[in-house]
């Protein structure tokens, strides 16, 4: 990336928070890539804790979980 093109996108993103940048990121992409980048992003809270993915089909509510 030249410099000129990363000076754009600095004004382009000053006063933006980390959210809106990540929004308007995922707002371009295609559904394709959303869905790839879900499935990247799903596997790796996968490997990183894998305790806490529930397969089963009939599974608690989120209140019966947090009263456990």
């Amino acid at each position: 990336m030249s410099v000129s093109s990363q000076s754009k996108l600095i004004k382009k993103f000053m006063g933006k928070s980390a959210q809106d940048i990540q929004d308007d990121i995922f707002r371009r992409m295609s559904a394709d890539r959303r869905i790839e980048v879900a499935s990247q992003l799903w596997r790796l809270a996968k490997e990183l804790d894998h305790e806490k993915i529930d397969y089963r089909i009939n599974r608690p509510s989120a209140a019966a979980r947090r009263s456990r």
